[in-house]
């Protein structure tokens, strides 16, 4: 079947990334049931909100020739769209996955403690890692702009058809205002996202070991999870407050790394650690708990990364260390059609 709109020579990690961005933030962490997937008309509605706005995302990151800290400003935009427009669970104290976070956290009918996590589990695992994995797929094109004008038409359209689809699928009666500051927050996210600095790196050489960056991937999730979830600090201010320095401490040591350069295969190592925790350990106890399919999900994860793994060894030193390493490159624009 011949996909006229993807006709600019990206169509196999468009179409990728347009799948992978649903399996990893709604399959690997259980919200979906991975038999779900299975349904062609569910994956094509996921995709349709994730995919598109993984898409989207890294679109407007490489017309702007931004790297990989834009990428995930403009990924917690997405996670206000999707959590604060659409199904609007920042505001609805019944939605079925907060348990005590409808009530830890909760001020002025906002969810707030709710809202930082998944603001975050979205930059991170919906949007930002299931990019740069495509990217390492396609390492030739992951320098260049993938969309053409008729394919950013297309996926903003169907982007907003989910959303519009979502918000009338998960009523809940919320005030005009608690929209209007998403839409504020979406919009400032963007402008902060352009205007964010590259880091490029001023060397090839950072030294540090898969024993060490596998185990940092691992703390982003297990930390944020445990940390927004269990409600051990008794004021909820206090557990948005070391959310955010964990954020910033995050960030710091990703930029310190960055300025070093990193390689693929660390890149990979950290993104293993990730994705691994949810492939490892949650998947597994999800399973136990009945539902079916997550570790097959999960395994099936972690068989990519190796594939994944093993083809970055076979690279160059040059390649694997090159345009994204620096997490900015000119890119090159498509005819637009």
């Amino acid at each position: 079947m011949r996909l006229g709109f993807l006709s600019n020579g990206y169509r196999k990690p468009i179409l990728l990334l347009f799948f992978l961005s649903p399996l990893a933030g709604e399959g690997l962490s259980g919200s979906t049931p991975p038999l779900a997937f299975l349904n062609p008309g569910v994956l094509f509605l996921l995709g349709s909100l994730y995919g598109s706005g993984a898409l989207l995302v890294r679109d407007y990151a490489r017309r702007w020739n931004k790297g990989w800290r834009s990428i995930l400003i403009l990924g917690a935009a997405y996670g206000i769209i999707e959590e604060g427009i659409m199904v609007r669970s920042f505001f609805n104290p019944s939605w079925k996955y907060l348990g005590n976070l409808a009530i830890y956290g909760r001020w002025l009918g906002v969810n707030w403690v709710w809202a930082e996590w998944l603001t975050i589990f979205h930059a991170v695992f919906s949007i930002a890692i299931p990019i740069f994995l495509v990217e390492l797929t396609f390492p030739q094109a992951r320098s260049k702009v993938w969309l053409s004008q008729r394919s950013r038409i297309l996926f903003h359209g169907l982007l907003v058809l989910s959303v519009i689809l979502g918000f009338f699928a998960f009523p809940y009666n919320s005030s005009a205002l608690s929209i209007a500051g998403c839409m504020v927050a979406v919009v400032v996210l963007g402008w902060i996202a352009k205007r964010v600095p590259n880091i490029v790196p001023s060397q090839r050489n950072l030294r540090v070991s898969w024993k060490l960056l596998v185990p940092v991937g691992v703390s982003v999730p297990a930390g944020f999870l445990f940390l927004f979830n269990s409600a051990l600090i008794p004021i909820a201010i206090g557990t948005m407050i070391v959310g955010a320095l964990m954020i910033l401490g995050y960030e710091r040591l990703l930029a310190r790394w960055a300025v070093r350069g990193f390689s693929d295969l660390q890149r990979l190592a950290l993104m293993t650690g990730a994705f691994g925790f949810w492939a490892v350990f949650w998947d597994p106890l999800l399973e136990i708990l009945g539902r079916i399919g997550t570790s097959v999900l999960g395994l099936t994860f972690l068989a990519y990364l190796l594939s994944l793994r093993k083809r970055v060894l076979g690279w160059p030193v040059e390649f694997s260390q090159g345009q994204l390493a620096a997490g900015l490159t000119k890119p090159a624009e498509p005819t637009l059609r």
